[in-house]
């Protein structure tokens, strides 16, 4: 197992997620917030992850009891291999798949994070919001009240508003003489 330097990746991942919740301000959709809230709860959990394994790291350092050095250096080495084997080890459902194009800022910092830090960010368990619509397009028959041709209905839909329609005729049409 290589040596591993957690305070390196603390300071790194810490700078990260300041980019990341500076780069927030600039998002337009719910979905762009969405991604960046989500990258920065895996970061969150990362660098708790780290501030954990420094301090196995520190107490092993200043460990005066020859019986606890076995139990420390375990825990020690477990940090190392949730580091390798938890948070470099490459899933199926990548975040990369989930991200448009159209953030190349988001990009940028997906990079950095995987290059600085070496973790896979996993998609597994996001919930993006449904995408916006362009526009909003009223059911066919309903008026818009701020339209001032009224005409444009009957001529569209063949409804006049001062004609009675039985429910047969709403049911099954109209029978054209």
């Amino acid at each position: 197992m290589r040596d591993i330097n957690f305070l390196r990746l603390y300071a790194d991942a810490s700078g990260l997620r300041i980019m990341l919740m500076a780069n927030r301000l600039t998002c337009a959709t719910d979905r762009e917030r969405t991604l960046h809230d989500w990258v920065e709860r895996i970061l969150a959990e990362f660098i708790a992850f780290t501030r954990s394994a420094l301090e196995a790291e520190r107490r092993v350092a200043f460990n005066l009891d020859p019986e606890q050095i076995a139990d420390l250096g375990e825990d020690l080495h477990n940090h190392h291999a949730n580091y390798e084997y938890y948070w470099c080890e490459e899933g199926g459902y990548d975040l990369w798949d989930v991200v448009p194009l159209e953030m190349k800022e988001f990009r940028g910092i997906l990079g950095q994070i995987h290059r600085s830090l070496r973790i896979f960010l996993s998609a597994w368990d996001l919930v993006l919001p449904a995408e916006d619509p362009l526009m909003e397009v009223s059911p066919p028959g309903e008026r818009d009240p701020s339209d001032e041709d009224e005409e444009r209905y009957e001529d569209l839909f063949g409804v006049d508003d001062d004609e009675e329609i039985s429910d047969y005729e709403l049911l099954h049409g109209r029978d054209e003489d």
